[in-house]
């Protein structure tokens, strides 16, 4: 399962292997509906479907004429 597939709590509890992963003081966590991502002191939630939608982007080729 893919952490956004989880539409509920137990989804991110039972189904994934990592609810979230985090690197020194950078993380992104999982919860139902919602990704939190931590760096340092500051916490930024992001509705999940608009997380996905920039990562889709993001990943996305951007070239000219695509």
């Amino acid at each position: 399962m893919r952490p956004c597939d989880c539409k509920d709590q137990y989804s991110v509890e039972n189904e994934l292997n990592e609810a979230g992963i985090a690197f020194n003081d950078q993380s992104i966590t999982v919860q139902p509906s919602i990704v939190i991502l931590k760096i340092g002191a500051c916490t930024i939630k992001i509705y999940q479907d608009t997380f996905k939608k920039f990562a889709e982007w993001y990943l996305e080729d951007q070239s000219p004429g695509k």
